[in-house]
């Protein structure tokens, strides 16, 4: 406490020394350092806030996180736009989960955690319109986890059920997609979004699904239609293939020609129809006996053969008929044989079904660069040519090609090989102007740092320096005003000292002191630092001096240059 008892007082006794002007400017400087130090603690605490959410919010979402975070007292910040709030790292977290727990922000849609909440007396219409909004909200949420999509909208159209089924309607629905800044979506990932929906809602068929973007464009046109959608598949599946035998036929031949000195380009017709073909094939030689059946049919009998005179009295009921004649009648005997083999036949059914995308033909077309040679110039440099390719190698490149790409020229595949020099892109006057931009970039930099180092060194020596020169030079020029000036007030202050340090610092004085004495030595002091300060005069007052002893013999030289 002694030691800050002392340095408060001589910090009291500076002030007071200072004139009115001066207090005012230390003053003001200290406001302004100040104000510097605390604009500097709240710009650093500024720059940790981070976002709630990671999405704009809506002007309903923001008032809505507004008013918790004051009932909260959490401090926060809003954009100028109002679609961001940031708050302290520290609360960012547990912000997040009481904010999800609180079904918000609500642009990112409330699921079925709205049924957590339920009151004695809702109506079937309540619940019914509260299950549609789950929903819709859940289809928002998987929808918006798509990369790409920023945020969702979904609009289903569910009719009532009907004890009809021919008056029953289809369910509907409608999306709506805000895309993050150079997204685009693909037609398989608007048709996945079309299942997601369709699948979610019973009775809704992918026809029934409208995507809209948020310029009002429709996604969802013509995915619906299978033979579009067939189209874009099988487009994508030629194009695969055809990068594909590009790639290995590159590889192949960047072995020998060297990366970047071959150019391929393959054309592939596709076969994409379906066929199914069944083949029976039966072996007639292997051919065996199953089962042998044999029927045989006998047969032998005789008939009278009618006789008499004819007319009524032969046909007449209980008459004799005339005399018949010996030997008449009609004989009939039937030998019939039936015999039936069955063979077993071996058979063999085959049945083929052709993958689709099979490929019908090939075209390939392969550009090559020219061989470089390197060779030893006359000045001691490496110098490279590009030459053509020998008939013989371009023969053994056509080989490969064709043996690699499998191709038939029976099917009608065809291949045209070129051997050309290709375009030298010159790189070294790039360089030269990248090497230009960045020189011109570090000059530029080295000349705004020099600058704002000389300015500062100058601020500190024009500004700085005299302003602390000037705030401190009454107490420089005051400094004599605080010590002794007579060896009268000097014994006052050592006899009436009650500080231990004062004896160490003031010397002590004998009791008794030549006045003639202490006035020499004070005048020997003067002269000492007269001539420490300017010895140029101190030599031309010696020089007088002497002049003058030559003239006046009573003068002691040797006490003068002493």
């Amino acid at each position: 406490m002694e030691f800050f008892n002392r340095v408060t007082g001589q910090i009291k006794e500076f002030v007071k020394s200072l004139s009115t002007s001066r207090k005012i400017a230390l003053s003001v400087t200290g406001g302004i350092i100040l104000a510097f130090l605390i604009g500097s603690f709240w710009w650093a605490s500024n720059q940790t806030y981070q976002p709630i959410t990671h999405g704009n919010l809506n002007a309903e979402d923001s008032a809505n996180i507004i008013r918790l975070l004051r009932e909260k007292k959490i401090p926060f910040q809003v954009d100028p736009s109002g679609k961001q709030i940031t708050v302290p790292p520290e609360n960012l977290h547990d912000l997040r989960l009481e904010l999800a727990m609180e079904g918000m922000p609500q642009s990112s849609g409330v699921g079925y955690e709205l049924f957590d909440k339920q009151t004695f007396g809702t109506t079937s219409f309540l619940n019914k319109v509260n299950q549609k909004r789950a929903l819709e909200g859940e289809l928002m949420r998987s929808i918006n986890t798509i990369k790409g999509v920023k945020r969702s909208r979904v609009h289903l159209a569910v009719p009532d059920k009907s004890a009809f089924v021919e008056d029953q309607k289809r369910p509907t629905a409608s999306v709506i997609l805000d895309l993050e800044p150079g997204a685009l979506l693909n037609d398989k990932q608007v048709y996945g979004i079309t299942h997601l929906v369709s699948s979610a809602v019973e009775g809704l068929e992918t026809n029934k699904v409208v995507i809209l973007d948020s310029f009002g464009k429709e996604l969802s046109k013509g995915i619906h239609d299978s033979l579009v959608s067939m189209t874009s598949e099988q487009s994508e599946y030629k194009r695969k293939i055809e990068e594909d035998m590009q790639r290995r036929l590159e590889e192949i031949l960047g072995k020998v020609v060297g990366d970047g000195h071959v150019k391929a380009a393959v054309s592939a017709d596709l076969d994409f129809s379906t066929v199914s073909e069944q083949q029976t094939m039966l072996d007639q030689d292997g051919a065996t006996v199953r089962s042998h059946q044999k029927d045989v049919e006998t047969m032998d009998n005789s008939r009278p053969v009618a006789s008499g005179a004819p007319g009524a009295s032969s046909n007449t009921p209980g008459e004799q008929p005339g005399v018949v004649a010996q030997n008449s009648g009609v004989k009939n005997k039937t030998d019939k044989t039936k015999e039936i083999t069955n063979y077993d036949i071996p058979k063999t059914i085959r049945t083929t079904n052709r993958p689709t995308g099979s490929i019908k033909k090939l075209s390939v077309a392969v550009l090559v660069d020219g061989k470089i040679t390197r060779s030893i110039a006359a000045d001691g440099k490496s110098e490279s040519k590009t030459e053509a390719w020998s008939a013989d190698k371009m023969k053994e490149m056509e080989a490969i090609i064709m043996s690699a790409m499998a191709l038939d020229k029976k099917r009608g595949d065809t291949l045209e090989i070129k051997n050309m020099e290709f375009a030298k892109e010159d790189f070294e006057e790039a360089q030269k102007i990248l090497d230009a931009a960045t020189l011109r970039g570090y000059i530029q930099s080295m000349v705004i740092y020099g600058v704002i180092g000389i300015v500062i060194v100058l601020f500190f020596f024009f500004v700085v320096r005299p302003y602390i020169s000037w705030v401190t030079e009454n107490t420089t020029e005051s400094v004599d005003t605080f010590l002794p000036q007579t060896i009268e007030e000097l014994e006052k202050i050592q006899k009436s000292s009650t500080l231990a340090q004062l004896d160490e610092v003031v010397p002590e004085l004998p009791d008794r002191l030549d006045p003639e004495k202490v006035e020499g030595e004070m005048i020997r002091e003067k002269i000492v630092t007269m001539i420490d300060n300017n010895p140029q005069k101190a030599s031309l007052v010696l020089k007088e001096w002497l002049g003058q002893g030559k003239k006046d013999d009573k003068i002691d030289k040797s006490k003068v240059i002493a």
